[in-house]
C-alpha cells in the first residue's frame, strides 16, 4: 500500500498524473499514441530505448532497445562505437537490469528470437555473461515486466522486483526470481533498488519501501521524479516529469541541475556521467545537465 509521509503534504501535480497516465497503462512497447515519439537523430540510431546499463567494469554503455540489448562504447566527445544486438539476440528487453555481474531482463520475443525464449512474453530471464546466453528463470511465456531492479546485499538470494505490464501491483521475488508474490498496490513508472531501499517513481511522487515493497511511503523532500538512477555506491541521479536533471548528495539533499529535450525514456548513472535516452538519441553530462554531449555512433 501507498502511504502519505505523516511529516510533509503530498507532493501531486497534474502533469505527473497525465505523463504516469498516458505511459503506465500500457500492454506491449510504447506506441506513438500513447508517449511522444523521438524523432530519428543522425549517428543515433536506437528506436524506442527501454533501458540504460553503464558496466563499470569496462565503461561501456548497455543500452536495451526494441531490436535487442547492444553495447556502446563512448569517447570524450561522445563518438561511439556500437556492437550488437549482444548474442545475436533480437529480443525486446522491456524491463533490464543488472546486478553483480549478473543481468536480468524481461520483455518479448523478436522475429528471430529462439522459441525456448517463451512467447508472448519471456517471464524473466537471466545471462551471467551480461547478454552473450540467457536463462530461463521464471514465468516463461505469461509475464512481461516493464521495469525490473534487483536488490543485492552480499549474502543470501537476490531480491527481483518488477512491474507487471498486466496489473497494477509490484511483483517481488525474495529468491532470486525463481518464486513471486504480490507487493504493494502500486502505479509506477520506474522502480529503483538502492542499498536497502526500493525506489518508486508514482502520481503521488517519489516513493520508498523498506520492507522488500510491503508498503511505500512518500517522500515529499523529493523532487516529482520521473526516471531514477544509481551508480555501484549508491548515489542518485533522477530527471523529473519537466525535464529537469536531479543529483541527491551523500548529505541527503536533492539539487537541481539543466534539462533534457523531450520525452526521456531512459536514465543511467555511473558516478561521474548521467546518461539520457531522450528526443535528442542517447547523451550524457558530467556537470548534472547544464551541458551535454551527443553520443554519436561511427563506424
Amino acid at each position: 500500500m501507498l502511504h502519505r509521509n505523516s511529516n510533509h503534504a503530498l507532493l501531486a501535480g497534474s502533469g505527473l498524473a497525465a505523463i504516469l497516465s498516458a505511459t503506465l497503462l500500457l500492454t506491449g512497447c510504447t506506441s506513438a499514441s500513447t508517449v511522444p515519439t523521438a524523432s530519428p537523430t543522425a549517428g543515433a540510431p536506437f528506436q524506442h530505448i527501454h533501458e540504460l546499463q553503464p558496466d563499470e567494469r569496462d565503461g561501456t554503455l548497455l543500452v536495451a532497445t526494441h531490436d535487442g540489448l547492444y553495447r556502446l562504447t563512448v569517447g570524450p566527445d561522445g563518438d561511439s562505437t556500437a556492437a550488437g544486438p549482444v548474442g545475436g539476440l533480437d529480443f525486446d528487453p522491456m524491463g533490464f537490469a543488472v546486478a553483480d555481474g549478473i543481468a536480468y531482463a524481461s520483455g518479448h520475443p523478436g522475429p528471430t528470437t529462439p522459441d525456448e525464449f517463451g512467447s508472448p512474453n519471456l517471464g524473466l530471464i537471466t545471462s551471467t555473461d551480461l547478454g552473450e546466453t540467457w536463462t530461463n528463470v521464471s514465468l516463461t511465456g505469461e509475464t512481461d515486466f516493464h521495469a525490473l531492479t534487483v536488490m543485492t546485499d552480499g549474502g543470501g538470494s537476490p531480491r527481483v522486483f518488477g512491474i507487471d505490464s498486466s496489473s497494477q501491483n509490484l511483483q517481488r521475488s525474495l529468491d532470486g526470481g525463481l518464486t513471486w508474490s504480490d507487493g504493494a498496490e502500486l502505479v509506477a513508472r520506474d522502480i529503483l533498488a538502492a542499498g536497502d531501499v526500493l525506489y518508486a517513481t508514482t502520481a503521488e511522487g517519489l516513493a520508498a519501501s523498506m520492507d522488500d515493497g510491503a508498503t511505500f511511503t512518500v517522500d515529499t523532500s523529493a523532487p516529482a521524479l520521473y526516471l531514477l538512477a544509481t551508480d555501484s555506491v549508491g548515489a542518485l541521479a533522477g530527471v523529473d516529469t519537466a525535464g529537469r536533471i536531479w543529483v541527491h548528495d551523500a548529505a541527503g539533499t536533492w539539487t537541481m541541475g539543466g534539462a533534457v529535450t523531450g520525452m526521456p525514456q531512459a536514465l543511467a548513472t555511473d558516478g561521474e556521467r548521467v546518461y539520457v535516452a531522450d528526443d535528442r538519441g542517447i547523451s550524457f553530462t558530467e556537470d548534472a545537465g547544464a551541458t551535454w554531449v551527443a553520443v554519436t555512433v561511427v563506424a
